[in-house]
């Protein structure tokens, strides 16, 4: 009897899929399917350096010695993006990549994923606070609000349906110009140092002043 005359049962096929074809499903694809789930797994982490020439963020992952550099999200691209450099006691310099890099003030907790992209490079996909704010003034609907979250919350930009409202313990400054080189600071006058309409005179007013002033000296002649 050939191949050819095996008569394939019910039984048969499960037991051959049971004793031949499930070891090797067992053996090969769980470490395939966590290879894959690695790959593309989400990581937090806190971040200790901002290589702001670079763009790029080295996050050291929670529970783990090791660090990774990630690329920025930004909520913008193309001709308009958005930069964030936190506060830092000073600059320093990088020796591993050769770059100036900031060594942020506070903790920073960050989400990072593994992306495909030909690098060992990962993805920063943004910040998250793993307390609660405390005394915090959200913005109102219809509103978006960048707030400087030290001191007492004091210092913020807001905009939106109820307006624009700078908020800041300097006064803000202005540049025009197309390049740097070209760049002047727009001077506004100081209102207490502008006439008012009440003490400016009209030129019926000014002529007048005049005209007395003339007949005062001809009088005096």
């Amino acid at each position: 009897m050939g191949s050819k005359d095996v008569t394939v049962t019910d039984a048969r096929m499960k037991e051959v899929l049971r004793n031949q074809v499930k070891p090797i499903i067992s053996e090969t694809v769980p470490p395939m399917i966590n290879k894959s789930l690695e790959e593309v797994r989400l990581f937090t982490g806190i971040a200790t350096k901002f290589y702001h020439y670079l763009d790029k963020v080295e996050v050291k992952l929670d529970n783990s010695d090791s660090t990774v550099l990630c690329k920025r999200l930004h909520i913008f691209g193309g001709d308009l993006v958005d930069l964030f450099t936190p506060t830092a006691d000073h600059q320093s310099f990088c020796d591993k990549l050769k770059e100036p890099c900031i060594i942020p003030r506070d903790t920073l907790h960050c989400l990072v994923i593994n992306i495909f992209d030909n690098s060992d490079e990962y993805l920063l996909l943004g910040f998250f606070q793993v307390e609660e704010f405390v005394g915090l003034n959200p913005a109102k609907p219809g509103n978006l609000k960048i707030c400087a979250v030290g001191g007492l919350n004091q210092f913020w930009i807001k905009f939106g349906h109820d307006g624009l409202d700078i908020r800041t313990n300097e006064t803000p400054t202005t540049n025009v110009g197309d390049m740097d080189a070209d760049m002047s600071s727009v001077v506004y006058a100081d209102s207490g140092e502008v006439y008012t309409k009440e003490e400016v005179y009209t030129k019926s007013e000014v002529d007048e002043l005049i005209a007395a002033k003339i007949a005062e000296a001809l009088e005096g002649e």
